[in-house]
């Protein structure tokens, strides 16, 4: 791979992968929500202070030259995905919680992903712009099936039985908010005999987008 034509922040998500390392681990370890490390991975910040990029070499086990693409020694990867370890993974165009379980509709098509369990993944097209700027509509979303999230995960969830969405994932005490990251959206609070009417079809683990 050639890396001086990568971004910043697919340099720190490729190192990440490499390392095995989640995206939750890599917030905790930096004292970041996980938001933050989102957008440094997908360059919604370009420029990156020297003790952030200082905390992100020394999390992700490189340097902060090999981050920046800098000529300079590098240590090499202690886990490496190998080149070309991808499967095929179904794209499908929604998610409905029915009387069977989860439900996938309109399939059309599959893309890629290093994942160990291939059977164990789906793309989802998204609509909507909900959680925008960070995910777009027609971006695609590589979701783990899962029933459980934990507080802070992005997870596809249905309310109702209707067509699931995407939302960050947050616990407040005995109650479940589904929090979008757009402004523009309120918080979706569920407590008591509210939270049956919540099913998670699975955990966002990363996005790519799609021109």
């Amino acid at each position: 791979m050639n890396n001086r034509s990568e971004t910043v922040g697919e340099r720190i998500h490729r190192r990440r992968l490499e390392l095995g390392v989640s995206l939750n681990d890599l917030a905790r370890a930096l004292g970041k929500n996980r938001t933050t490390v989102y957008r440094y991975e997908n360059s919604r910040i370009e420029k990156l202070p020297s003790g952030v990029l200082e905390a992100l070499a020394k999390a992700l086990d490189t340097t902060p030259e090999a981050l920046m693409g800098w000529n300079g020694p590098r240590q090499e990867p202690q886990i490496v995905i190998p080149v070309g370890a991808t499967h095929p993974i179904p794209i499908i165009g929604s998610v409905r919680a029915g009387w069977d379980g989860l439900a996938l509709e309109e399939p059309e098509g599959v893309d890629y992903a290093d994942v160990g369990t291939p059977e164990d993944y789906f793309f989802l097209r998204v609509q909507g712009d909900s959680m925008a700027p960070e995910i777009n509509a027609g971006d695609l979303a590589l979701v783990h099936r899962q029933p459980t999230a934990d507080s802070g995960d992005l997870v596809v969830v249905t309310v109702g039985g209707e067509m699931g969405t995407i939302k960050q994932f947050l616990r407040r005490g005995a109650a479940v908010i589904l929090h979008p990251f757009n402004a523009r959206y309120e918080d979706m609070v569920f407590s008591g005999e509210e939270l049956e009417r919540l099913s998670i079809a699975g955990r966002v683990v990363e996005t790519k987008r799609k021109w």
